[in-house]
């Protein structure tokens, strides 16, 4: 179960890192979740790093044993992760979408994000540390397009409820991935991805186009349909939205 043990951090590297350590060691346990009112070396995807003001914001690091899926199923853990929260900020009245692979936007500013570390063996996803960012009750982001909670709901939300409400949905969302119902976490998924059917701009290695998308594969590359080229599938690094 998720979330059935919870360690609550004042101030720590990162959360990632913390649990890295536990496991490097064999002291944690599934579904372990970490709570941290400060980061220091906090991080995102692709090597960006990752800026909250101390205790207003929820960091979070969760480490699941995940044997269950395979190597070639790594996205649906992305998806696991990004629906669940999708789900926790429409529980708050929220509209949120999913940009893909992993940010999570609201009224086009992003409120949350999420780095996944994976541990392999052979051709099985052994473990994983998901650690996620979410703006809370932070007013004001330097340099950044960013909105949270607060500013979008006008109030101050203690962070344990929103921890609580993410860990009630995330254990929604991983029964459905043992009890072999992943395609729901798929629909969910697309349903909320964010200019999903829209003509938008993108950059690629060739430059700026503009293409609609259609959605994502099984292994998490984003399609792409423009009139300009063929249709596009693109990794993690190979696109750019503009």
């Amino acid at each position: 179960m998720i979330g059935r043990k919870i360690i609550h951090l004042e101030r720590v590297d990162s959360t990632n890192n913390y649990i890295a350590n536990l496991l490097s060691r064999a002291e944690i346990d599934s579904g372990t979740v970490i709570l941290a009112d400060e980061q220091t070396q906090g991080r995102g995807q692709r090597g960006s790093v990752w800026s909250s003001n101390s205790a207003e914001n929820m960091l979070f690091s969760l480490f699941l044993a995940t044997e269950i899926l395979s190597v070639k199923d790594q996205f649906v853990l992305s998806q696991f992760v990004s629906v669940s929260l999708v789900n926790m900020l429409n529980n708050f009245g929220l509209n949120a979408k999913v940009k893909w692979p992993n940010d999570i936007y609201v009224n086009e500013k992003k409120i949350a994000g999420i780095l996944i570390e994976n541990q392999l063996s052979g051709s099985v996803l052994k473990s994983s540390i998901i650690g996620v960012g979410l703006n809370v009750n932070q007013k004001e982001f330097e340099n950044i397009s960013a909105t949270s909670l607060m500013k979008e709901l006008g109030e101050f939300t203690p962070i344990q409820s929103v921890l609580l409400s993410f860990i009630f949905e995330l254990n929604k969302s991983w029964e459905l991935i043992l009890s072999n119902k992943v395609t729901a976490i798929e629909r969910k998924y697309l349903c909320n991805l964010y200019q999903k059917g829209m003509m938008c701009s993108y950059e690629d290695e060739l430059g700026v186009f503009s293409a609609v998308i259609e959605g994502v594969n099984s292994n998490g590359n984003l399609i792409l349909k423009s009139s300009e080229r063929e249709k596009l599938y693109y990794d993690l690094k190979e696109v750019s939205f503009k």
